[in-house]
C-alpha cells in the first residue's frame, strides 16, 4: 500500500459523490451554527449573555465548539430552563412516602 504524500493529496474531483455531499452537508451545518450563534448574540441583550459579548463573538468562530458552547454556556437562563424541563419530565425529585404507590 502506497502512502499519500502532500503532493498526492486528494482533490475534490477524486472524492466520491457521497464524500462530496457529506462535506457539503457538514460545512452547511457548521456555517448554520455560526450564523445562528452570531444572530442570537447580536439580538440578545447584554444582561442575557454570560461574560463579554465581544469575547463570545470571537469564540463562536471556533469550529463546532464555539457555537455549541455559546448556546449551552454563554446564554443566561439556558441551564435553568433545561433543569425545569427535566424536572417536569422526571417528576419533582421527591421520594415517595412509605407505603405510597408510584405510577408512571
Amino acid at each position: 500500500m502506497a502512502k499519500t504524500t502532500k503532493s498526492e493529496k486528494k482533490k475534490w474531483d477524486d472524492l466520491t459523490l457521497v464524500q462530496q455531499i457529506g462535506i457539503v452537508v457538514v460545512a452547511a451545518v457548521q456555517i448554520g451554527l455560526l450564523v445562528a450563534a452570531l444572530w442570537d448574540l447580536v439580538h440578545r441583550s447584554p444582561d442575557e449573555v454570560r461574560g463579554e459579548r465581544r469575547l463570545w463573538a470571537g469564540l463562536v468562530f471556533i469550529n463546532w465548539v464555539g457555537p455549541i458552547a455559546y448556546f449551552t454556556v454563554g446564554r443566561k437562563g439556558f441551564l435553568g430552563r433545561m433543569q425545569g424541563r427535566c424536572s417536569g419530565i422526571l417528576g419533582s425529585g421527591t421520594q415517595p412516602e412509605e407505603g405510597e404507590t408510584v405510577s408512571l
